[in-house]
């Protein structure tokens, strides 16, 4: 089983298709608080180069000034002619530009045409300086304060309505900018929110994928290991069957000549079998409640030195020829665990340092206590474990280089029901010398 290989040929944009609407009200949002923004920046400059109140009101003041210079007792034609200029300025400076655009809106353009025509006529540097002209000029002047006050008034009236509308513009603009840069800020949430949930579901795709990879991993390493059980487990059933079928077969063809000695012989290579055959459906047994966490301990203080005792009268039994020893320390030597389990274990490192072992040489087991924990030790002298071997004496279905008989499971069960029991399984190991393995287990 294989997973679907992904496109490579190019981004998938319909993913971002739920952005668009979002990312273009956003922008479109910003550059409608911009635009409001500027007109009002340029609006509020524009208001400031039309503030025709204080220019009229300089023109009022200056034909003031010239009234009152022509009506001093001491004349000075000097002072009259710079009054009557500065007065002719402020009146053309209405004339011109944003001035007389504003003027003819509120009807006073021809006013003040008219004003700056009446005073042009009686210029006193075209006249010249008499009483008469001065005369004249002062009674223009009163003559015009009226108009100039009427141009004053209606200006400082059309400023105020349309600093009004203007402030209501404003108002109104601002609130457009606020509902904008609020628009903006909401669409900033949305894409927000969408990434978020982009990035939920693309972590989901991820957990998805990496779950998958693993399903596909775990069904992968069970195959294996069922076809290296089914392959390791069927040679280990056929080697003992083939020894029982053996042994019966030579004595159906020996007929009437069979001997109680052949019989003898016989009955032993069938019992080992069958010994064989037994340990083996326990440990397939065993295994598979651990697999399918089935198996529980049964915890009880139980005598490392009476579980030791037991394993090795039954091995002496099954090779009498062999020299077991057994050395315990003094004095009791209590273990919390589950016998059952134990002797298991502990059956399994005998076997294999009986099998590993020279006939002529001694295996030992030594129980003793060491701190919190309590240990029984299988001493061999065979010739110890391959350093290529060592890393993978745990694993399940590995043999080394000097175990072609086992299946490969034994010493991975025994680690397991040690931990079972909250203990472990050490080793240590000599070339050409032997090997010691130690069950450690918690002591009660």
């Amino acid at each position: 089983m294989t997973a679907p290989a992904a496109k490579l040929s190019g981004p998938n944009w319909s993913l971002y298709a739920p952005f668009l609407p979002v990312i273009i009200v956003f922008l479109g949002s910003l550059v409608f608080a911009f635009a409001k923004s500027s007109s009002l920046e340029r609006d509020m400059r524009i208001a400031v180069t039309q503030n025709m109140l204080w220019v009229v009101s300089q023109t009022q003041m200056e034909l003031h000034a010239l009234g009152h210079a022509t009506a001093l007792p001491d004349r000075n034609p000097d002072r009259i002619a710079q009054r009557f200029d500065l007065t002719i300025s402020r009146l053309n400076l209405l004339r011109r530009g944003p001035q007389a655009r504003y003027l003819a809106d509120i009807g006073h353009l021809a006013t003040v045409e008219d004003m700056t025509n009446a005073l042009l006529a009686l210029d006193p540097m075209v006249n010249g300086h008499n009483d008469q002209q001065h005369d004249a000029l002062f009674a223009l002047t009163d003559a015009l304060h009226p108009q100039i006050n009427r141009i004053a008034n209606d200006v400082m009236i059309t400023d105020w309505d349309r600093a009004a509308a203007r402030l209501d513009a404003y108002r109104s603009t601002q609130q457009l900018i606020i509902l904008a840069v609020v628009a903006a800020f909401v669409a900033a949430l949305a894409v927000s929110g969408l990434l978020l949930w982009k990035q939920r579901q693309l972590h989901l795709a991820a957990l998805q994928t990496l779950r998958t990879t693993k399903m596909l991993e775990q069904e992968r390493d069970v195959a294996l290991m069922y076809r290296d059980f089914a392959a390791i487990v069927s040679h280990q059933l056929r080697t003992p069957l083939s020894l029982i079928d053996s042994a019966m077969h030579r004595l159906v063809r020996q007929g009437d000549d069979v001997t109680a000695q052949d019989v003898l012989a016989r009955r032993a290579i069938v019992t080992e079998a069958i010994g064989r055959l037994t340990r083996l459906s326990d440990t397939v047994l065993l295994l598979a409640r651990l697999d399918n966490a089935q198996l529980e301990a049964d915890f009880a203080p139980l005598s490392m030195q009476d579980a030791a005792r037991a394993i090795l009268t039954e091995a002496q039994a099954n090779h009498p020829d062999r020299a077991l020893r057994l050395s315990c320390a003094d004095g009791p030597v209590t273990a919390m665990g589950d016998l059952h389990l134990v002797s298991h274990v502990l059956e399994n490192l005998v076997s294999n340092a009986i099998k590993f072992s020279p006939p002529d040489r001694a295996v030992e087991l030594r129980v003793f206590a060491q701190g919190k924990e309590v240990a029984c030790a299988v001493t061999d002298q065979g010739p110890g474990i391959d350093p290529a071997d060592q890393p993978h004496l745990f694993s399940r279905y590995y043999r080394g280089k000097t175990n072609k008989e086992g299946a490969g499971l034994g010493l991975a069960l025994a680690r397991s029901l040690a931990e079972l029991q909250g203990g472990r399984i050490g080793f240590r190991t000599w070339q050409g010398k032997g090997s010691v393995f130690t069950l450690w287990l918690p002591r009660a």
